[in-house]
Formats: C-alpha cells, sequence, structure tokens
C-alpha cells in the first residue's frame, strides 16, 4: 500500500492573493467598527452589532495575517 504526498486543499500560489483580499476585507469591517463607534451615541450602540461586526474583523485580519505568512515562508 503505497503513501501519496500531501497537497494542501489551496494551491500555494494563491497565498498571496488571499493575503491580500482577506487583508483588505478585515480593514473594511474594521473600519466600520471604528466610524460606527464614532458616529453612535453610547445609548444608540448595539452591543450584538459591535460584537458581530468585531468578530467578523478579527476573523478577516487573522486568516489575512496567515496567508501572508504562508505567502512569504514563515512556516510555524
Amino acid at each position: 500500500m503505497g503513501y501519496q504526498a500531501y497537497s494542501p486543499p489551496i494551491d500555494t500560489k494563491h497565498y498571496s492573493n488571499l493575503a491580500i483580499v482577506l487583508t483588505f476585507i478585515g480593514f473594511c469591517f474594521l473600519s466600520y467598527f471604528v466610524i460606527y463607534q464614532i458616529t453612535q451615541n453610547k445609548q444608540q450602540r448595539s452591543l450584538t452589532k459591535e460584537l458581530s461586526v468585531g468578530l467578523f474583523a478579527s476573523l478577516f485580519l487573522s486568516s489575512g495575517t496567515l496567508f501572508s505568512f504562508l505567502a512569504l515562508g514563515l512556516y510555524f
């Protein structure tokens, strides 16, 4: 019984494009979060909205950072 070499689900040549796109989307969510915090009064803010936008911003930014490291060849 022969073993096959591991092939990643995403081709390595797409890492840099994924890093750029995911980081850009993360910064869009982050900018929306900051603008929301500045423009809304404390009484008008929604905790659910803040947490959901913050969650999406952190997920996209962390995924973008991960693919940036992978594109640069930094494997931990």
